[in-house]
């Protein structure tokens, strides 16, 4: 406590009550806010950041001791443009993810459990706009009236580790314990236990479980 209260001082020192007020009260109303959201998803060690945006929580089932950084961006998508969707975000325990992370669903979403991502990612299961099949978009209809497609799903398997500004796209399924290199963009799937960049992201590099080392992909 003693402890507490020096860093309190100091920062009042150093910012002025008004901040420290601001700063303490802040604090204070996201705890709150944290407590009533893990009791809505029916979990435990519920954190987030500062100023998230969340909707569609009935349908998603997130596991105990999931944190976020600032911005957050949770979204299953039930309507759209008149159109009704069931979506399902499904993320595992111990999952971690740092700022600026969207997260987007109309048909299903499923994160494993210990996967850790960076900031800015985003991992989406759909597009504005139909473009393969029947009854296509027209690029004469905004885009943003356009019907957003449902067809597809995003699997991240446990343990992987996605980097800062990586793009993870309808029909993506990542192999467990792989990782994703920043800036990379995944529309496929990658196999477990390797090292992926690139757009479209490609493994460089696998784990030799027998030498306990990451090997050139196509190294025997």
């Amino acid at each position: 406590m003693g402890a507490r209260l020096n860093l309190l001082r100091e920062y009042a020192n150093e910012n002025g009550a008004f901040l420290l007020v601001q700063k303490s009260i802040g604090a204070l109303a996201r705890r709150t806010r944290n407590k009533l959201l893990a009791k809505k998803l029916n979990t435990h060690g519920f954190q987030i950041g500062r100023h998230p945006s969340l909707a569609g929580l009935a349908h998603m089932r997130i596991g105990k001791n999931f944190s976020a950084g600032d911005g957050l961006w949770l979204e299953a998508v039930t309507s759209f443009a008149g159109v009704q969707y069931e979506p399902l975000i499904t993320i595992g325990a111990n999952v971690s993810v740092s700022h600026q992370v969207h997260v987007a669903c109309t048909n299903q979403v499923s994160i494993g459990d210990g996967v850790l991502m960076g900031s800015h990612v985003i991992i989406t299961d759909h597009s504005h706009g139909i473009y393969a099949g029947q009854e296509q978009s027209s690029p004469e209809v905004p885009p943003n009236v356009r019907r957003l497609s449902n067809d597809k799903g995003v699997i991240v398997q446990q343990n992987v580790w996605i980097g800062d500004g990586v793009a993870i796209l309808g029909g993506a399924n990542i192999g467990e314990g792989t990782i994703v290199g920043a800036n990379s963009v995944v529309t496929g799937e990658l196999p477990a236990y390797c090292i992926a960049v690139g757009s479209p992201a490609r493994p460089i590099r696998k784990w030799n479980f027998e030498k306990k080392q990451w090997i050139a992909w196509r190294e025997d």
